[in-house]
């Protein structure tokens, strides 16, 4: 009788036993935080590049098994849309309804230009932004924002596609200025060298100054497709 009891009891113990291909079951209960988590995304991805980060390391980061972490997250993608999104929280569509756009729209560009000088790993996944649905809901409310202030809708796309692209260029262009400098046994650079000593605007003025062109000559060029639009219109 006892060794039919012992029997039974290791049977059903190897059957519950999980096998060596199981996912271990994830735990009920978030053993860590989604913010804590990107935060530690953010910090891999800074001092080790994209890709380091995985699901796995960043389950040892946080000491963690990984298996937890899809609690939070359905893959690497998915990890790397929050991570952008915690770098660009100071991006946001504006709060108070009096400011101009030609004031908080240039911000907004130089505040996403800010956040990739910071962490330029993340220049390549804001090429993907809007593939990976990064910042939608922000997008979104600016867009409506800016019609509400009455820009022409034809403008909209072409303005806030002209600043993304200068925000991420600019990075891209400070963050190399600040690793690129002239070797000082470089005896054929003296000229490059001096130019570089000497010049008048930094890479963050330069950027000012191309989003205000850039507002301007977009806006010259939409009223122009407008009237020569309604210029045709009328001959026909």
């Amino acid at each position: 009788m006892l060794a039919t009891v012992v029997s039974t009891a290791r049977h059903a113990k190897a059957t519950n036993r999980p096998g060596k291909g199981a996912r271990m079951a994830r735990p009920k209960i978030p053993l860590i935080s989604r913010r804590k988590a990107l935060e530690t995304a953010l910090q891999i991805v800074d001092t080790e590049g994209l890709d380091a980060l995985s699901i796995r390391r960043l389950g040892q980061a946080l000491n963690v098994n990984g298996a937890s972490l899809y609690h939070h997250f359905k893959n690497k993608d998915d990890i790397l849309v929050g991570v952008t999104q915690l770098a660009l929280s100071d991006v946001s569509a504006p709060r108070d309804e009096h400011q101009s756009w030609r004031t908080w729209l240039p911000l907004n560009a130089f505040r996403t230009r800010q956040a990739l000088v910071a962490h330029p790993e993340l220049i390549p996944i804001m090429l993907r932004r809007a593939h990976l649905g990064i910042g939608l809901d922000e997008v979104e409310a600016s867009v409506k924002r800016l019609r509400d202030e009455g820009l022409p809708i034809a403008m909209i796309s072409p303005l806030m596609e002209a600043l993304e692209l200068l925000a991420i260029t600019s990075a891209l262009q400070e963050v190399g200025v600040a690793s690129s400098a002239v070797p000082e046994n470089a005896d054929s650079a003296q000229e490059l060298r001096a130019a570089l000593d000497a010049r008048a605007l930094s890479t963050g003025e330069l950027f000012e100054i191309m989003a205000s062109t850039a507002i301007s000559v977009i806006e010259t060029a939409v009223q122009l497709r407008e009237t020569r639009r309604a210029v045709n219109t009328a001959r026909g």
